[in-house]
């Protein structure tokens, strides 16, 4: 009887969202959180490989072929500017490391003093930055080159790490 109703308690705090693995779409940040910036629409969870195939036109094997088990893209607005997160959970630290460095961009500079996010400054009309945090690798672009969408790269990507800490 004990077992019983210790099994009972557990799947009540399962249910209630406490304890196990939080949701991915939980590693992106939430609307608002970087100063008036929207999500635009849901976040979009790919869970099949044939899901991130129709979300990465084209890009799917560099995942699959390093361990991907799933990934979730949201796009933000904020005036004329849009941002949009990848976060690939790709199931070990390895897997994520792997990932991050197979792209990493020639001309490049660290994001503050982190080892594990950088920005591509050779883009001539945008940004676009790369990080990693445990089995995590977060991927970013905004659709502008001004100074303050290199702040605003920085921010999302620094936020999403917190996320995936």
């Amino acid at each position: 009887m004990a077992k019983l109703a210790a099994i009972l308690i557990l799947v009540l705090l399962a249910s209630a969202g406490c304890g196990g693995t939080p949701s991915l779409n939980t590693r992106v940040p939430a609307n608002h959180e970087i100063d008036a910036w929207t999500l635009n629409g849901s976040p979009t969870v790919a869970d099949t490989d044939t899901k991130l195939y129709n979300l990465i036109d084209g890009g799917a094997p560099k995942y699959l072929d390093r361990g991907w088990v799933a990934s979730v893209y949201a796009a933000y607005q904020q005036d004329t500017s849009t941002v949009q997160i990848f976060v690939h959970d790709m199931g070990t630290s390895d897997n994520a490391l792997a990932l991050y460095n197979v792209d990493l961009p020639v001309s490049r500079a660290p994001i503050g003093s982190l080892s594990n996010a950088v920005v591509d400054i050779g883009l001539p009309v945008a940004y676009a930055a790369e990080a990693y945090a445990g089995q995590y690798c977060i991927e970013a672009s905004i659709d502008d080159r001004s100074d303050s969408a290199l702040d605003a790269i920085q921010r999302f990507i620094l936020a999403t790490l917190k996320r995936c800490e």
